[in-house]
């Protein structure tokens, strides 16, 4: 952690921890440890810290899905071997078949032609084992490529797949100003939520949020959960005089909806920034004004939609 006061929280929650188990005699093993310390989290954590532990878990999801990936990979270098080797094997069995049959001479045709089927039949099926590997590989990569760059809780893209999308657009965008839109979009009072509803039911929010905003935006638009209850949506092919339509009908749609949750309805609201692609715009330009944006929105009372251009 790069948060210095963040760094000494932890670690004073670690020492309480420790002197709790200490003073009840109760050995520091892992499972015991683990129980004072999060006891002591929930009841002394602020909105920073449980962000800031919110984005650690990402990171480890992250490690452990490119971890995965790179297995996949690794054993499809290994397949690929094996699978070569055996081909290389039947080829040169079918060469050296050859070579004999042309050496024992003509009679002997009838017998090379029945062998030389063998062989190309052997060949075949070897190259038959070798596609179908590369498939069901091909399939697992792509699904941990995927993983990888995916929100589990809300199941749309998370902040790597935001990253990796915009800085692929703002290559683009160096000496001419493109037609897209930034969206930051931030759950209002979702604290308050959590200590009311509970972090089950606030889990279901962001699963809803998520595929609202989803279902307003057009296919070739994308949502991202940017981290803990911020959403970020990238606009394609979209003018100014679409954005604040196109922000506020999300915000509006949002507000006109009523989750139901163990027979409690839970009404959300959201506050949107949303700002214009300038040429030469760098990935942290257009993030810092979307996020300028957003936080203006709240200032003015939330549950409101502001567009910088």
């Amino acid at each position: 952690m790069k948060d210095t006061k963040i760094y000494d929280k932890i670690f004073s929650i670690h020492d309480q921890a420790i002197g709790a188990l200490r003073a009840l005699h109760i050995a520091p093993y892992p499972s015991h440890y683990k129980k004072y310390f999060d006891e002591i989290f929930i009841e002394q954590a602020d909105s920073a810290l449980v962000k800031a532990q919110q984005e650690d878990e990402v990171l480890n999801e992250a490690h452990d899905d490119l971890t995965h990936y790179l297995d996949i990979a690794h054993r499809a270098i290994i397949a690929f071997v094996e699978t070569h080797a055996d081909i290389s094997h039947v080829a040169e069995l079918q060469s050296n078949y050859i070579t004999k049959a042309t050496q024992d001479g003509v009679e002997r045709c009838a017998n090379f032609v029945e062998g030389l089927s063998e062989l190309g039949k052997n060949m075949s099926e070897e190259l038959k084992k070798s596609q179908s590997k590369i498939e069901e590989l091909s399939s697992e990569l792509q699904q941990a490529i995927a993983q990888l760059t995916t929100d589990p809780l809300t199941k749309v893209s998370n902040r790597k797949g935001l990253v990796d999308d915009l800085n692929s657009a703002i290559e683009a965008g160096q000496t001419k100003t493109l037609p897209m839109v930034i969206m930051m979009i931030d759950a209002d009072n979702f604290k308050s939520l959590n200590d009311v509803h509970g972090h089950l039911a606030g889990d279901k929010v962001l699963y809803f949020l998520a595929q609202s905003i989803k279902s307003v935006i057009r296919s070739g638009d994308k949502v991202y959960r940017y981290g803990g209850e911020e959403f970020t949506v990238v606009l394609n092919r979209c003018e100014k005089d679409q954005a604040f339509s196109v922000a506020d009908k999300i915000r509006s749609k949002i507000e006109s909806s009523h989750l139901i949750y163990s027979g409690k309805s839970i009404n959300v609201t959201v506050s949107i920034g949303a700002t214009l692609h300038r040429s030469g715009d760098s990935y942290d330009d257009l993030m810092g004004r979307a996020d300028e944006a957003m936080y203006t929105a709240k200032s003015k009372g939330k549950n409101r939609t502001v567009v910088f251009d």
